[in-house]
């Protein structure tokens, strides 16, 4: 449940930078594709935005109400990425555009790549979004990040296995 800044209280509540994106580019945000030197990447590792932002660390990525599209969450909580650095679009290369998944005929002639790293998917639970980032804050533990790794004995392993 997502609640009013203003009702923020740390020993109750949660509060994290977050940042509504629309889909499908929600979505590739915060969908690992690989690694690099320890570092994970998105299938989408830049995010065009018409401002810099001297904000550097974890946002919370939200996928805003509309557009709704088959097969992807609208209007939900998606995960943690770490906004890691900001680029003015002059100076992208090819392999930057590349990194926005923005279309030649859409990409914009001025603004900034807010580019990032390391994602983790969350839980999805319902979030009203805003522009620009933004305070979301939660009641205590209730983002919860989706387990990258599950540790299994053998019996638990066969009993999976089973059909």
């Amino acid at each position: 449940m997502q609640l009013n800044t203003n009702e923020y209280n740390p020993e109750l509540h949660d509060k994290y930078r977050a940042l509504t994106v629309k889909q499908p580019y929600a979505q590739h945000l915060v969908t690992a594709a690989y690694v690099d030197d320890g570092i994970t990447y998105a299938e989408k590792s830049i995010e065009v935005r018409s401002r810099a932002t001297s904000y550097r660390g974890d946002l919370l990525i939200c996928s805003s109400a509309t557009p709704v599209m088959p097969g992807l969450l609208s209007g939900v909580t998606m995960g943690f990425v770490e906004l890691d650095d900001v680029k003015p679009l002059e100076q992208f290369t090819e392999q930057d555009w590349a990194n926005t998944c923005i279309p030649v005929d859409e990409r914009p002639k001025k603004g900034f790549g807010w580019l990032m790293r390391n994602p983790r998917r969350v839980v999805e639970m319902p979030c009203k979004g805003q522009l620009g980032i933004y305070y979301f804050v939660t009641p205590k533990d209730d983002i919860t990040e989706y387990p990258t790794m599950c540790k299994v004995d053998k019996e638990s392993w066969l009993l999976i296995q089973r059909k």
